[in-house]
């Protein structure tokens, strides 16, 4: 699972450089907030396999700009 553990100004910045879906910035808002996977899911109305692709997605974003340097931590 992913494991957010960013600053706010980290996250903000990650947020300025990455573009996330609105539900890729919800599950990450979850996440925040430290929400379960199924909690997530009730309240987006999607199973909770679509909440995993939605984690891996926003994962391989997050590493993606990572490696391309367009973000430092």
């Amino acid at each position: 699972m992913l494991k957010i553990a960013f600053t706010k100004k980290e996250l903000e910045m990650l947020l300025d450089v990455v573009h996330f879906t609105p539900m890729q910035k919800r599950i990450i808002g979850y996440r925040m907030d430290e929400e379960s996977r199924v909690k997530m899911a009730d309240l987006e109305k999607v199973s909770v396999a679509t909440i995993d692709r939605e984690i891996k997605d926003i994962a391989a974003k997050i590493k993606k700009a990572y490696d391309n340097n367009m973000i430092v931590f």
